[in-house]
């Protein structure tokens, strides 16, 4: 029923005639609200960022949509930066800490779930990873050349004392390479991280995805001498779209929905 509103707002004034389809379907919907699968109640779970990445970490290498859209572009970004010291931040089970790795950087990772990064020492044995939160890093000032940040950022309460850490370790002049969920994507429908497995009846387990306006990450920039050199906002895709629980009975109130709503939020920060 949500999917079908968020649906009928984005078209109702320009396309009102292709908005018919849309009533139809929310009136059979609430015809059968009774019947299977409307009927359907699936518990949700919240847990806090350290308990859910525990829960999540055997499974968190599988296929993500949010990882399928980030990855290419951070790793065209980290192609052009020069080899040095890096700082894999909130580095979970070692994504971008291998990659750069692979690039020739010297690798810090940090992470604060110890499942996680029991997970990337299997795979990373000769990078240097390390527990920590990203208000409080373990490393020294202006120590790393560029950090790198992916999809961690919505977990924290405040962006103000992670910005101020990063800028801390950053030496003059270094880069910061940060992505997550857009803010628009956390208010309508990309609220959550979860991680289903099995049978859903079972319930989903996730954590909470806060919403960071553009305001929050500009005024926190600023105030840690961190200068914005390029921002990329990546639009869902059919390939996000399609992994959408609506989908496969739903389609094109699906498609309606949510092409093209902005899903991912990338920056390229300088160090003043």
């Amino acid at each position: 029923m949500a999917v079908e509103g968020l649906a009928l707002a984005r078209r109702t004034l320009r396309h009102p005639e292709s908005c018919l389809p849309r009533v139809d379907e929310v009136r059979d919907i609430a015809a059968k609200f009774e019947e299977f699968p409307n009927s359907l109640a699936i518990p949700m779970i919240e847990h806090d960022v350290e308990e859910g990445y525990t829960k999540w970490s055997e499974t968190y290498d599988s296929p993500n949509p949010a990882i399928e859209g980030e990855q290419p572009v951070v790793h065209a970004i980290l192609a052009e930066l020069p080899v040095g010291d890096a700082l894999d931040a909130a580095c979970g089970t070692g994504r971008h800490a291998e990659h750069l790795a692979a690039l020739g950087h010297r690798v810090v990772g940090v992470d604060g779930t110890d499942a996680m990064l029991d997970v990337a020492r299997e795979k990373l044995p000769d990078v240097d990873l390390r527990k920590g939160r990203l208000e409080d890093l373990p490393l020294d000032d202006a120590c790393v050349d560029l950090v790198t940040c992916a999809l961690a950022l919505t977990h924290v309460p405040a962006l103000e004392p992670v910005m101020r850490e990063f800028a801390r370790v950053l030496r003059p002049g270094g880069t910061a390479v940060l992505s997550d969920m857009h803010p628009f994507n956390t208010m309508v429908g990309g609220g959550i991280a979860g991680f289903p497995g099995g049978d859903l009846r079972n319930g989903i387990p996730y954590v909470l995805n806060r919403t960071h306006l553009f305001s929050d990450y500009l005024r926190a920039f600023a105030g840690a001498g961190l200068v914005v050199a390029d921002c990329i906002e990546l639009p869902m895709g059919h390939a996000q779209i399609e992994r959408l629980p609506s989908f496969g009975l739903y389609p094109d109130a699906s498609r309606e929905a949510f092409e093209g709503i902005p899903y991912l939020l990338i920056w390229r920060l300088q160090r003043s």
